[in-house]
């Protein structure tokens, strides 16, 4: 029962920082459809079915980031850029970019279109092709919490790459399902959103509360959701 489990979140289309409060986390953003998205995005996943995809999952701990540039395209300093900024936005995540593939948990591997498939074979066991997936992300989890994510990202595409590194980044570090209702999110692969929206900001300000913990349950969530709220200042 207490197995690491192999999650696939798909698009189709050095020192550790820890800050408190993401800035301006919760500004023009509804509590009603957030608590919504919530729900949609965390509980469930995208493509398949584990004992995990109902319950929280996420990091617990550090998270380092590894960036695996195959792609020849010189967005490796895009990418690191973007994942610098992620401590700053999300409250209580402690994330840094490293040097080293064996010191990572997360790995962001940059790829040339026609290279996707193979590279998604060969590091995922997936065929994206099946899958007909652009972008894709594997999660392995214990008990709800993240032990390794690896997300494989399309570079030499000038829309495909900045929507599939918010995307793919962001459902590493948890939030693994897609909802078209979520106007917006990038977790909604019917939205034009490439960029990192304030409210996906606030989604991942609340799965990193503290008080959400990794494995809980829809119902131990949905309790606890209001204290979360109120302490990051979300409620009406």
């Amino acid at each position: 029962m207490h197995k690491f489990l192999r999650l696939l979140g798909i698009a189709l289309l050095a020192s550790f920082v820890t800050v408190g409060r993401g800035p301006a986390a919760g500004e023009e953003v509804d509590p009603e459809a957030l608590k919504d998205a919530f729900f949609r995005t965390v509980f469930g996943l995208e493509y398949g079915g584990h004992a995990d995809a109902y319950r929280v999952k996420r990091f617990v701990g550090p998270v380092r980031f590894f960036i695996d540039d195959r792609s020849g395209t010189g967005r490796q300093l895009e990418a690191q850029r973007f994942l610098n900024r992620l401590p700053r936005r999300i409250g209580h995540l402690q994330a840094a970019v490293v040097n080293q593939r064996s010191r990572a948990n997360f790995r962001v591997i940059l790829v040339r279109a026609q290279d996707f498939a193979d590279v998604v074979a060969s590091e995922l066991q997936a065929d994206s092709i099946a899958m007909n997936a652009r972008c894709l992300v594997g999660v392995t989890t214990m008990n709800g919490r993240i032990q390794q994510s690896t997300a494989v990202i399309v570079a030499d595409d000038d829309f495909l790459f900045p929507r599939c590194l918010v995307e793919e980044v962001l459902q590493g570090l948890g939030p693994m399902n897609d909802d078209d209702s979520l106007t917006e999110s990038v977790f909604n692969d019917q939205s034009q959103h490439a960029e990192f929206t304030k409210f996906d900001q606030a989604l991942m300000n609340v799965l990193y509360h503290p008080m959400i913990r990794p494995g809980m349950t829809g119902t131990e969530a949905h309790q606890t959701l209001p204290l979360v709220f109120a302490d990051l200042g979300l409620s009406h």
